[in-house]
Order: C-alpha cells, then structure tokens, then sequence
C-alpha cells in the first residue's frame, strides 16, 4: 500500500512539473462550451478527474470484494456448523455398544 502511495505522489511530482513547464493559453471547447485557460489547468484538471474516477472505481471494487467476503464467511460459519454436527454424531455412534447401532455386523 505504501508503495502506491509514493508512486502517485511521484506522479502527480512529473504531472505538476509538467503543467507548470507549458503554461501557455489554450481554448478549450467541449460541445457548446468553450474557453480560454492555461494548459497547466487542463492538465490538472485531467489529472484530478483521472484521479477521481479511479478512485471510485477502487471503491466500488473494495465494496464487491467486502460482500462477496461477508458471503464467503457465512458460508464457512455454516459449513462449521455442519462438520461439528456431522462430528458429534460420529462421537455419539461410537458410544453405542457394537450391536445396537442402526447398521448391526454380521457375526460370521
């Protein structure tokens, strides 16, 4: 986790040396809008945009992979219950005297 961590910070470092280096003046349009701004705010923009989207789409993830965990455990917890059913019922049927169990040997 560390590591993310320094590599976008060492990113948005070169992102930011970036926009300050072309800080010339741009017109933007986007369908009927348009403007003037610098390129520097263009490629922060990008950049924070970018940043934003992958992260929601890191927690979006994160939130499927807690249900489907909350899932997986339930299902262990269940299983549990059955192996120790299924363990004390073996316990109780070695209890029982060699003839009175519900499968009876035949004596040769």
């Amino acid at each position: 986790m560390v590591v993310y961590v320094i590599l976008a910070l060492v990113f948005a470092v070169f992102v930011a040396l970036f926009a300050v280096q072309n800080s010339m003046e741009v017109t933007v349009s986007f369908l009927t809008w348009q403007w003037n701004t610098s390129v520097a705010v263009v490629i922060l923009g990008a950049a924070a945009f970018g940043a934003v989207f992958g992260g929601l789409l890191a927690l979006v993830r994160e939130i499927q992979l807690k249900l489907k965990l909350r899932s997986v455990q339930g299902q262990v917890r269940r299983l549990e219950t059955l192996l120790e059913e299924a363990e004390a019922a073996k316990a109780k049927a070695q209890e029982l005297p060699s003839g009175a169990g519900p499968f009876r040997r035949q004596q040769q």
